[in-house]
């Protein structure tokens, strides 16, 4: 990822054992979820951990809810890390976070001359390559002793960060295989999960052989992290096989270091795409009296009219306390007062008792307002999505994941209110959707447009397959 100091001396066998010893009296309770849990959307890393204002900022107006952060090793480079705290790591898990934690340990033996100088792993092959096996329990151990002392809670993955090699040297090649087969069964043994980051040209090409002609030889990581640089903002990497990987266990690299700011503050980082665990899920919708409540588009209702959307017009009025007749589909006399009673306690809604687009974005955003952006998922997300479907003729799928669809929605909502467009749903949206307001019908995409987005959709989609492996939860 970076290019990393070297800042500490190389670990011995004696200090790998006395870590195994440690570990307990180390252990903390757990301050975060499991990480990263099931999620599909943005990352970045950074080489310090951000302050907590920078987090806070970046959390309401960047795309960014993953973070890499590096918490120890050998070879790590921005050692000091002033802000990484177990106080700190539990505030991110608390404002929903994905935490990537990356161990930057021992490097390649056949890396590039002038770096890692007695910090590599031992390419000495006798008894199956048993020195560099060892030397993977104890990256394992030290990266648990630091994860515990973190509050970071087990089940986690834990990312192994090995920088590009010369896959081309055998003992070099196989010295790493086993190196990292040690660090995914260790760190197995001790209740976390094993990620791996590497280039896609040496690292993850070398695991992805491996699996494919020695399956049974290693043990290899739960989760990818590949560093590929084009561009491409989904999972999907020419350099393995979609099938020799697990759907949702992987994150992309796309972008290397350069600099972004948002909300004031200014941040280098390395852009990344992920999805891990089952990825953002929706779960199941609220009750919604038995009928139907999510259309692409809400038309304009008022005392004559029948059908479906009168129904869901009924429903939602009923839940908000405004009428208490039955949800028969006709837009009849007391239907009408109960709009007017709503539109009465809503500032800015004419009281007409007509539904028409103000009044319905208002019905349809009531509840919670909880932050979202890419990767959300849940009840929220589908009040959002009907809510922009009323407001600008978004017509979006109500499936209650936040996506490039609803990105370009909210961001087009924004700009149309007069809002900075972050594509982040904060509290001053969801009060503009609370209070009816309404902006011009999104234009309709062009056919490039429209086959981008597609293309993109399909890239961020890994398909599911049966590898004939438990898969981790």
């Amino acid at each position: 990822m970076r290019t990393w100091l070297h800042a500490v001396a190389a670990v011995t066998a004696v200090m790998a054992c006395a870590m195994v010893t440690a570990l307990a009296p180390v252990a903390a309770s757990a301050d975060t979820k499991v990480m990263p849990g099931s999620f599909t959307g943005y990352a970045l890393d950074a080489c310090d951990a951000p302050s907590q204002r920078t987090m806070d900022r970046w959390r309401t107006g960047s795309k960014y809810w993953g973070i890499g952060i590096y918490i120890a090793g050998m070879n790590r480079g921005c050692d000091a890390q002033p802000n990484l705290t177990p106080s700190w790591v539990a505030e991110q898990s608390r404002k929903g976070w994905h935490l990537l934690p990356l161990v930057v340990g021992r490097q390649a033996s056949c890396s590039p001359k002038g770096y890692y100088t007695g910090k590599r792993i031992s390419a000495d092959p006798r008894n199956g390559y048993a020195e560099a096996r060892s030397q993977g329990r104890s990256a394992a151990e030290s990266g648990v002793a630091a994860a515990r002392r973190l509050g970071i809670a087990r089940g986690s993955a834990l990312w192994y960060d090995l920088e590009h090699f010369d896959t081309g040297q055998k003992r070099c090649r196989l010295s790493a295989l086993a190196f990292t087969s040690a660090w995914t069964k260790r760190l197995h043994d001790l209740r976390y999960r094993s990620g791996f980051y590497s280039s896609a040209s040496s690292g993850i090409t070398m695991l992805d052989r491996a699996r494919a002609n020695s399956p049974k030889r290693y043990t290899f990581p739960d989760y990818l992290w590949i560093a590929e640089w084009n561009g491409r903002e989904t999972v999907r990497s020419e350099y393995i096989g979609e099938r020799r990987w697990w759907p949702h266990r992987r994150v992309h690299q796309y972008r290397g270091p350069h600099d972004e700011r948002h909300g004031g503050s200014r941040l280098n980082i390395d852009s990344n795409f992920m999805s891990t665990g089952k990825g953002t899920v929706a779960g199941r919708a609220a009750p919604s009296c038995g009928v139907r409540i999510s259309f692409r588009d809400y038309r304009r209702l008022e005392r004559g009219h029948r059908g479906d959307q009168v129904r869901a017009a009924q429903c939602l009025l009923r839940q908000r306390n405004v009428y208490e007749g039955k949800t028969h589909g006709r837009y009849d006399r007391s239907t009408a007062r109960a709009v007017t009673r709503f539109q009465r306690r809503h500032d800015g809604l004419p009281t007409n008792g007509v539904l028409g687009a103000g009044t319905w974005t208002s019905l349809l955003s009531q509840g919670p307002r909880p932050l979202l952006k890419f990767g959300s998922g849940g009840d929220a997300v589908r009040r959002l999505q009907r809510s922009l479907n009323a407001a600008v003729g978004a017509g979006l799928e109500v499936d209650g994941i936040f996506a490039r669809p609803e990105t370009r929605a909210v961001t087009h909502y924004q700009r149309e209110t007069g809002r900075p467009r972050t594509g982040v749903v904060t509290g001053a949206t969801w009060r503009q959707l609370g209070g009816g307001r309404v902006a011009g019908r999104m234009p309709v995409m062009t056919r490039a447009e429209l086959q981008e987005l597609l293309d993109r959709v399909q890239q961020e989609t890994v398909i599911p397959f049966s590898s004939g492996v438990d898969q981790p939860d």
